[in-house]
């Protein structure tokens, strides 16, 4: 029995943007601290496709996304 409800890599990738996104608001504004995640998250896939040792999938990408969007809300909340 699956003990998770998604796979741990699209959770990790989740993680990392809600990292990144944490970081990146001591320095810039709301809306400009999801710049930093996209772009790292999209560098992360464009390196895996180029390199070819990870597996690049858009997924991914969306789930590092994802993981910025409930603290991008709280920050919008609390200005």
């Amino acid at each position: 029995m699956n003990r998770f409800l998604i796979p741990v890599d699209k959770a990790n990738h989740f993680i990392y943007g809600t990292l990144i996104y944490f970081l990146s608001s001591f320095f810039l504004t709301p809306l400009l601290s999801l710049v930093p995640v996209i772009i790292i998250g999209a560098s992360k896939e464009i390196y895996d496709y180029y390199s070819k040792t990870g597996t690049p999938d858009i997924v991914d990408f969306l789930y590092t996304i994802l993981g910025a969007i409930p603290v991008f809300i709280i920050d919008l909340t609390k200005s």
